[in-house]
């Protein structure tokens, strides 16, 4: 008896070549869209020393955005998917510095003035941003906690 097969050798064929071509058009296509990306992040100061970490002012920059209401919208969007990204990425598992915290709090504060620029009908296009951690002072130093992880106390002192 002959070693039969679930899938025809005609089959095998056309999955390795439809599965070859996938793979291509993904690794092609990613490139360039990468390639992309770097081009518009380049031109974008306020994105590209946000990917770099560092704060931004934008009460400075607002003239330059204001020109053109779609693209503070647009710029307000792109930042604040970086920023939730670093904050809610691997969630249940990070732990951050202080460092990274005041980094995103300055973060969250940009954002928080990008959106007071906005118009009301701008606003409704876009999520506001949330600074995800509650600020402490336990004897005498300034630490920030996340919900979850604030204790009964910590949270009756906080009104909340």
């Amino acid at each position: 008896m002959k070693n039969s097969s679930p899938f025809p050798m005609k089959s095998r064929i056309v999955l390795s070549i439809s599965l070859l071509l996938l793979f291509a058009g993904l690794y092609f296509g990613g490139s360039q869209l990468l390639t992309e990306e770097q081009s518009v992040n380049e031109s974008n100061t306020i994105a590209q020393s946000l990917s770099q970490g560092t704060p931004v002012d934008f009460v400075s920059q607002g003239a330059e955005s204001s020109v053109n209401d779609t693209d503070l919208v647009a710029t307000y969007s792109q930042l604040y998917g970086k920023y939730q990204v670093k904050v809610y990425a691997n969630r249940k598992f990070s732990v951050f510095t202080d460092q990274e915290i005041e980094a995103l709090r300055l973060e969250a504060a940009a954002l928080e003035k990008l959106y007071s620029q906005m118009t009301l009908a701008e606003r409704t296009k876009v999520k506001r941003a949330a600074f995800p951690f509650f600020k402490l002072e336990i004897g005498g130093k300034t630490t920030y906690k996340k919900a979850e992880d604030l204790t009964p106390e910590e949270r009756k002192s906080l009104n909340c």
